[in-house]
């Protein structure tokens, strides 16, 4: 015979709030793993995603398209990503925008971009029917396009040329015109001088403003313009009718100046871009980053003299070095034999210089130099394509430089990722 035992209320509500903790657990534990599985496919969607911006970039290089406008990429993505790019100008530099989504999700990259070029020559002097001239501690390292009458050595003020090659590295034969820019950029430092359209703000000294490439350019502007004790980082633009001036004090970063006159105080440090019609002045002990721009354009006729009071359109003071672009540019060929370009002892450049111009180089180029001729300034004499003292090294150009963008040479180098 069996004893039926009475079970109590309270072990029957123990039992069933234990099961209910357990079915809680399971549940949890699948919605855990359901998450998870989800978080995992998003997080590889979100990946994707970016890996498409990458790829958009790498793609845009393939085919030249134009300023302004939003292309899509034809290439078809099994995930069903959409990519598109937009091409546009930030100062000098061509700024692209690709932007890559999937739904509701979106992912957007801008970057500056240049050209890289693997065999980037030292040297391209325009063939102006007279030799070239080398003298002093002058030394050319790399390949050098030179006029069909050569280069020979010389002598200034007693001092002659004692290296035991005249070049270091391949010599080509130059044409009578310089290899030309593209047409965009051009263009571009044609239509600099106007009024870029934008948000226009004022500002106090001691502030710190910042803004986004991905919101509206903010502008500064004034008749005459003093950079002193500010902070200005981004898509920010100051533009002067008559003259800026940048303070060591100032804190510059990818923004862009443009007015007539420049310049840039003793012991300044930063990044950014100056663009002038009339001259730009570059004080002692100056340090530009890259990628940092310098570039002058001078409009309608004018006359050069060949007395040394006169100053050069681009000055890069002693003790000062630039990672970037040099440019001077010029409508019409002027007359005379002064400098526009002057850049002076223990000055440096890693990068490039262009100048539609002659060139006084006592400094340093780590990277090309592009220019219609050289002068020689000393002690009120002019000695015309003449290098003396300058030098010049290719080798030295990291092979990752984007620089300027020549004709039938697209774009295919991100110099820097802006935010």
């Amino acid at each position: 015979m069996i004893k039926l035992k009475k079970i109590k209320a309270g072990a029957l509500q123990f039992i069933l709030f234990i099961g209910a903790i357990i079915a809680v657990l399971l549940m949890a534990f699948v919605m855990i793993s359901h998450s998870h599985t989800l978080f995992n496919k998003k997080t590889d969607i979100t990946i994707a995603v970016i890996q498409a911006t990458d790829k958009g970039m790498d793609g845009s290089f393939d085919q030249p398209f134009e300023v302004g406008k939003t292309r899509e990429l034809p290439e078809h993505d099994p995930l069903g990503i959409e990519t598109n790019v937009q091409k546009d100008y930030w100062g000098l530099l061509e700024k692209r925008e690709v932007t890559s989504k999937k739904g509701k999700l979106k992912f957007t990259k801008i970057g500056l971009v240049g050209l890289r070029e693997e065999n980037r020559y030292a040297l391209y002097l325009e063939d102006n029917n007279r030799p070239m001239v080398i003298a002093g501690d002058a030394k050319i390292s790399g390949d050098a396009f030179l006029p069909e009458r050569g280069i020979k050595m010389g002598n200034i003020q007693g001092f002659g040329y004692t290296k035991p090659q005249l070049v270091y590295g391949r010599r080509q034969q130059s044409s009578s015109r310089l290899p030309e820019l593209n047409q965009e950029v051009v263009r571009q430092l044609g239509q600099l001088t106007g009024l870029t359209k934008g948000n226009t703000i004022s500002f106090n000294k001691g502030e710190i403003i910042k803004n986004s490439f991905q919101e509206e350019t903010q502008i500064i502007q004034g008749a005459v313009i003093e950079l002193e004790n500010i902070s200005l980082v981004g898509n920010i633009m100051v533009w002067a009718s008559h003259e800026i001036t940048v303070q060591p004090t100032a804190n510059l970063r990818d923004v862009v100046l443009i007015a007539p006159q420049i310049n840039i105080v003793v012991g300044t440090k930063g990044n950014f871009q100056a663009l002038a019609s009339n001259q730009i002045k570059v004080g002692r002990n100056c340090s530009l980053d890259y990628p940092s721009v310098l570039a002058v354009e001078k409009k309608g006729k004018f006359e050069k003299s060949a007395n040394k009071q006169q100053e050069p359109s681009l000055i890069m003071e002693q003790g000062s070095s630039l990672s970037g672009i040099v440019l001077y540019w010029e409508e019409n060929d002027s007359e005379g034999y002064g400098a526009n370009i002057q850049i002076q002892e223990n000055a440096n450049v890693n990068g490039e210089v262009y100048c539609q111009g002659s060139l006084e180089l006592k400094g340093n180029v780590y990277g090309s130099v592009t220019t219609k001729s050289f002068t020689a300034l000393e002690k009120g004499n002019v000695y015309q394509n003449h290098l003396f003292g300058g030098n010049i090294d290719a080798s030295l150009l990291p092979l990752a430089y984007g620089g300027l963008v020549f004709k039938d040479k697209p774009a295919n180098q991100v110099m820097k990722w802006l935010y």
